[in-house]
């Protein structure tokens, strides 16, 4: 078994910044801008034995398929630490927004936006079937303002943190573009919430169906995916393999980061997707390539090192 060894994050920062002085005449920093856009061009290519992305404005190391001795269950684990906060970012099948009927793979969307890392968003696209009412909020511009009022949220500000905001029917008055005196940048409707501000959310309230969207099943045995957040600019992204309840997938996350402070669950079931460089890496077989579930959005990382010349 692998196991990942985790960088703390203000030390990796240092390190990351060590680097880029070192590198500075191959290329340079530039943070992203806040739209639509993409990442910084890869220029690595995916391998199946590659656990390891690094330059000097990201590192993401993912594991294998692992066993888990708490639950029973596989998992995989992606470890992230980035430079600035733009490098955490979301985006569409459809380039120039996110409400529009169009779907597809999330290779197709991860390789567009030149993502490191990526994974299956909050599925907020608009089309028969889905609950549409759920709040938008993504690269700094709403595209959708209702909201769904049983579920939780997450928003991710300006300095790349996290805050999670539980369902309530006060959640469509409040202010959902400004939190602790910062812009929020990204917004999304899924959940339930894991962990909030370090305190795990009880059983009971994970295993109700009014705090879970459509089809998510909490008490069934479905892959699961949440990405966390472990410190500044630090974050984990961790997803079932062969199912799990949510109660059982409480006890993995805290089992794989119990310092985690805000831990978020985001679609899952057939929609659980991870792409590292371009290519989906989990519960990938014969079958499932055939019958890759089409997605309407991604949460995902990038690099914000561009070589000499781009």
């Amino acid at each position: 078994m692998r196991v990942l060894k985790t960088i703390p994050a203000i030390l990796l920062a240092a390190v990351l910044a060590a680097v880029s002085v070192c590198a500075a005449a191959e290329g340079e920093f530039r943070p992203l801008p806040i739209d639509l856009s993409g990442g910084a061009p890869l220029h690595e290519q995916y391998a199946s034995d590659k656990l390891v992305y690094e330059d000097p404005t990201i590192r993401v190391e993912r594991s294998l398929r692992t066993q888990s001795d708490v639950i029973n269950r596989e998992y995989y684990i992606a470890d992230i630490v980035i430079r600035d906060p733009s490098q955490i970012r979301t985006a569409s099948a459809e380039p120039t927004t996110f409400i529009s009927e169009r779907r597809v793979v999330g290779t197709t969307i991860a390789r567009r936006v030149n993502a490191v890392f990526a994974m299956n968003g909050d599925y907020c696209g608009d089309f028969h079937g889905n609950e549409s009412s759920k709040f938008v909020l993504r690269q700094g511009t709403i595209f959708r303002d209702t909201v769904d009022q049983r579920l939780d949220m997450l928003l991710i500000d300006e300095a790349g943190d996290f805050h999670i905001i539980r369902g309530s029917e006060d959640l469509a008055s409040m202010d959902k573009t400004q939190i602790d005196g910062k812009k929020v940048i990204n917004a999304l409707q899924f959940g339930p919430a894991l962990v909030i501000d370090g305190v795990p959310t009880e059983d009971d309230y994970l295993m109700s169906a009014k705090h879970s969207p459509q089809f998510a099943d909490p008490d069934g045995r479905e892959d699961r995916l949440c990405i966390l957040q472990e410190g500044p600019l630090h974050y984990k992204v961790i997803a079932t393999r062969n199912g799990a309840n949510m109660a059982q997938f409480k006890q993995l996350v805290l089992s794989l980061a119990p310092d985690c402070t805000n831990a978020y669950v985001l679609d899952g079931g057939g929609s659980t997707q991870l792409v590292f460089l371009g290519e989906w890496y989990n519960n990938v077989t014969q079958k499932t390539k055939q019958n890759v579930r089409k997605l309407s959005d991604i949460v995902y990382f990038a690099s914000a090192w561009f070589e000499e010349g781009e």
